[in-house]
């Protein structure tokens, strides 16, 4: 990084002012970090109800840091009348050695794969139903917690299936 001002300014010895500002501003756009997520817009009200009826639209209840250096996570919790719960997580890490900490590992007997993302596997059981996606450094935890949940494994996938669309 500290190389990176004597770069712009060797490469803007030899370009025109204009020029000059449109690269700076090209470094500068590269060099800024991006937006922290919002795991409560990757899924509308309405694709939510189809697991979570008349859920309460759902609230960040954490959004950055997390335990592990390199690795931030987002977390939205949606709840109903019924104390059903639905919780969209994203641990999101900063470089492919930090991934390789967050990178999922399931037994074969423990989950059903799923189409979602680089990876997606289905597990859990009556009444608690988890999915977990990848796609590039991010991984999508997906989890009702409900009577019957189990049943809603369909529509958990597709869920899935259109929140890491939006990644």
């Amino acid at each position: 990084m500290k190389y990176i001002p004597k770069l712009v300014h060797s490469l803007g010895a030899l370009m025109p002012a204009s020029s000059r500002c449109i690269a700076a501003a090209a470094v500068v756009s590269f060099l800024a970090p991006a937006p922290a997520p919002d795991p409560c817009t990757l899924l509308t009200k309405a694709q939510v109800e189809t697991v979570l009826p008349r859920n309460d639209g759902g609230m960040v209840v954490h959004s950055g840091g997390s335990l592990i250096a390199g690795v931030d996570a987002y977390q939205c919790s949606y709840s109903n009348d019924q104390a059903d719960v639905f919780i969209v997580v994203l641990n999101v890490a900063v470089d492919d050695q930090h991934f390789d900490k967050i990178r999922p590992h399931f037994d074969a007997d423990e989950v059903t794969r799923v189409p979602v993302g680089d990876g997606a596997w289905l597990r859990g059981d009556p009444n608690d139903l988890k999915l977990t996606a990848v796609k590039g450094r991010t991984v999508l935890d997906l989890e009702l917690l409900a009577t019957d949940a189990k049943a809603k494994g369909p529509e958990l996938v597709a869920l899935a299936q259109a929140a890491i669309a939006r990644l």
